[in-house]
């Protein structure tokens, strides 16, 4: 909504935000039902530093100056802040949309103007195919002016298609010269080092030294998201409590939390103390490539948050991914199994619309028997409570003696791995180049070998995992929520104190619902999961 308008030099613009260094006026007309000649304007820059720079003043000042030289007095003003040409397209940008749209709306719209070419488009042919070429079919005569160029702007002019080719050309260049940088700073260092990007949030670099680190003040609130959804809470319900809260959000220009950003902390590894970068997919898909496919430096930094909880939150994001409801009653779902069928129970909720009383049922789809959800709830919460209060403290030692076993375990099988790799490259090295099938043959070493080398990858990054866990302080804190009331926790921190403590519940139907409980041994479910897959194999 144009809302703001504004008179420099004769001209009046209106915007969708206030300008303080421009005069205040009050609206001569009305851009809908007057008659009067009208031009729209386009703006943009590419990052966020140009936000609070000069950008915007450099460009509407020559845009309102070159408005009066061509006759015209009233302008509408359209701005894709912090927003690359070169990686967003003309069409999929936000204000560059919604300004083809005014234009096509509105028949006092005869023409557009910007800054020059490269504030349009970077990739030569965008802005002209899929913007105005719409617009001109509809308005034949609308004209097209860039402050940069004498007359109108032709798209067929041999000049414009020279800067066009230009600005897309430099943006390549700058995008080079970015990536070799980055390459620079992070693969080819002794010491990795974290490019120039925008800050995680809590830390700021260091007036001492400037490729430093230090937390500041809102290390606490990523502290806090990070406890709020180890205990279960969704990043819908996290970022929906930092609102009500009026904690401050990571951007300037973001007005509120949302799920994205919660999200984006979770999953950034700096806060584990290591170092991430070319994780994701592309420039317009920030989904993160799998583990392996990026560069990643373990242990490049103190970490923030404890391997403990590090490994609870990713544990709890991956077994989310398959839409499981944290805040649903059935808090024994996916656990729950039938022992007769060996078949894990479905859930059913067959209350009427209007019942007061809940009919609400873990279900075998085997042998059709149910189960009340209320009462075997009540059976594995009564006895988690009983058990942990009791066996906590022996169960901390228990903890240790673990992860020392899992540790030889795991040294043991790099071990063997290592020793693989060596065979398979000796008989590699053995082998006669001149023999009729060599190539194929040499397809096949080096597929194994890659295959135990990624192995070895993994195998050494759990092997880290559980000297961190080892040495890490918090430990304590993870367990000690065991100690907690769990008959006071909310759905979601029942549900999350479940999965990570109870390993399976076997209901024997045809033995009056016999409930047999299996715990897990440790909290740390993944790293559980590889060494027990190990000693299956062995």
């Amino acid at each position: 909504m144009h809302k703001y308008c504004y008179q420099h030099n004769g001209v009046c613009f209106l915007t969708e935000e206030p300008l303080p260094n421009f005069e205040v006026a009050k609206k001569p007309w009305n851009i809908y039902r007057d008659s009067i000649k009208l031009l729209t304007a386009y703006i943009r820059w590419s990052d966020e530093k140009q936000t609070s720079g000069h950008s915007l003043n450099t460009q509407l000042l020559e845009i309102l100056a070159r408005t009066k030289i061509e006759g015209y007095n009233a302008i509408v003003i359209f701005i894709d802040k912090a927003t690359s040409a070169f990686h967003v397209p003309a069409q999929k940008r936000e204000k560059m949309l919604e300004m083809k749209s005014f234009i096509l709306s509105n028949k006092n719209a005869i023409g557009t103007i910007f800054f020059d070419e490269s504030r349009q488009t970077r990739l030569i042919e965008d802005y002209v195919l899929n913007i105005l070429r719409p617009i001109k079919d509809f308005k034949p005569n609308f004209k097209v002016y860039s402050t940069k160029i004498d007359g109108e702007w032709d798209e067929n002019n041999l000049q414009v298609q020279v800067r066009l080719s230009f600005a897309h050309d430099e943006s390549v260049e700058k995008s080079t010269k970015a990536y070799d940088f980055h390459n620079i700073l992070t693969k080819n260092k002794p010491k990795p080092q974290r490019p120039p990007s925008r800050n995680p949030l809590g830390y700021s670099l260091t007036i001492e030294e400037p490729d430093k680190f230090e937390t500041n003040d809102f290390v606490f609130i990523v502290l806090l998201i990070f406890y709020l959804y180890s205990y279960g809470y969704s990043e819908d319900k996290i970022a929906d409590f930092l609102n009500k809260a009026k904690i401050p959000t990571p951007s300037q220009d973001a007005k509120e939390w949302w799920d994205s950003s919660i999200r984006y902390i979770l999953n950034n590894y700096w806060y584990s103390g290591d170092l991430a970068w070319f994780a994701r997919t592309s420039f317009e898909n920030s989904k993160r490539r799998p583990e392996g496919e990026f560069f990643l430096e373990p242990n490049h930094h103190e970490p923030l948050i404890g391997m403990n909880l590090w490994n609870t939150t990713r544990y709890l994001r991956e077994y989310k991914k398959n839409k499981e409801q944290m805040n649903s009653p059935f808090i024994l779902r996916n656990i729950a199994i039938c022992s007769s069928c060996n078949t894990k129970l479905t859930t059913k909720n067959s209350t009427p619309v209007k019942s007061k009383k809940k009919y609400m049922y873990y279900r075998c789809p085997s042998c059709k028997q149910k189960l009340n959800m209320d009462d075997l709830n009540e059976v594995i919460v009564n006895d988690l409570s009983k058990r942990w209060s009791k066996e906590l403290n022996q169960h901390l030692k228990e903890i240790e003696k673990i992860l020392m076993s899992w540790n030889k375990v795991l040294r043991k099988k790099i071990t063997e791995t290592k020793d693989s790799i060596s065979k398979l490259k000796y008989k590699f090295s053995m082998l006669d180049q001149s023999q009729a099938f060599f190539k194929d043959v040499k397809e096949s070493f080096e597929l194994q070998i890659r295959f135990f080398e990624k192995n070895n990858t993994e195998l050494n990054t759990a092997l880290e995992q559980i000297k961190a866990l080892q040495d890490d302080e918090k430990q304590i804190e993870l367990i000690d929520r065991f100690k907690q009331s769990i008959h006071e926790y909310s759905l979601e921190e029942k549900r999350y104190i479940i999965l990570l403590a109870v390993e399976s519940v076997e209901v024997d139907f045809n033995r009056k619902n016999h409930i047999k409980i299996e715990y897990r041994l440790t909290p740390y479910i993944d790293l559980e999961n590889l060494v027990n897959s190990i000693n299956e194999s062995a």
